[in-house]
């Protein structure tokens, strides 16, 4: 297989999202260059009407042996930005993409809670909860970064359905976790969720929680959240995964 060009090299205009082994620290990840040989395989089986190619690629991805987080980087997450791509040079309908983010969805769900049996025989994990705003209506990449959070070890709440609600106050009032994450859908949020984060910090013990924001909103303009009271503000999900393996520390 021939080289791509060093990291160095790259344009400044080269997208990270689709192609996250360009990124020196997620070419560390064990089994990067089998995981990205599954990428093509894995769009057809979205995209394609026939479902056996989705039931045959979910079995081969258990086969594989591939560490959870390995696939969520470097093939679950450049093929999400590869659909929405194709949605936005209208290379494909609104139809086929709901089918193919549904689908991917399901794969990543599937094969994170099959993975996460043996985790939970670790020792004391470390817990976040997941939460998004009501503009976050795709939420494959919440489910991606849970199955990254759950491959590296720690307890996962929350998720897709839990929004910025009393909902999410009362499980952060009830339980303590060492992380609150938050994708945003649109930009226009950012002050719903900056009051938030307001709310959360000024309800929150001397305990050491953190506080993520990330999603679509904050991939397409991330100045928008610098000042918003988050502690991080995650372009996309390596940028996560490191800073779960910091705090894992």
């Amino acid at each position: 297989m021939t080289k791509g060009p060093r990291v160095s090299e790259m344009p400044p205009e080269i997208d990270f999202h689709l192609h996250p082994e360009l990124d020196p620290k997620a070419r560390e990840l064990p089994g990067t260059d089998k995981a990205i040989t599954y990428r093509s395989a894995l769009t057809e089986a979205l995209v394609q009407a026939d479902p056996r190619g989705h039931r045959e690629i979910i079995e081969e991805l258990q086969r594989s042996d591939l560490p959870m987080h390995t696939l969520a980087i470097q093939l679950f997450s450049p093929v999400a930005a590869q659909l929405g791509r194709l949605w936005c040079n209208d290379e494909t309908d609104f139809i086929q993409v709901a089918v193919a983010s549904t689908r991917l969805g399901m794969i990543v769900n599937h094969l994170s809670q099959n993975r996460s049996q043996t985790i939970r025989d670790r020792q004391k994990a470390r817990r976040v909860l997941l939460a998004r705003t009501p503009g976050a209506l795709h939420t494959i990449g919440v489910s991606i970064v849970a199955s990254c959070f759950r491959d590296m070890g720690w307890d996962v709440e929350g998720g897709a359905d839990l929004e910025l609600n009393d909902n999410l106050y009362m499980r952060l009032s009830n339980s303590s976790y060492t992380l609150l994450g938050i994708s945003v859908g649109r930009v226009d949020e950012v002050d719903e969720c900056a009051t938030a984060i307001r709310r959360v910090q000024s309800r929150r013990g001397p305990g050491p929680m953190k506080i993520a924001v990330g999603g679509p909103a904050v991939m397409k303009d991330p100045r928008a959240f610098g000042n918003i009271g988050a502690d991080m503000v995650a372009k996309s999900a390596i940028e996560v995964m490191h800073l779960a393996d910091r705090m894992g520390a």
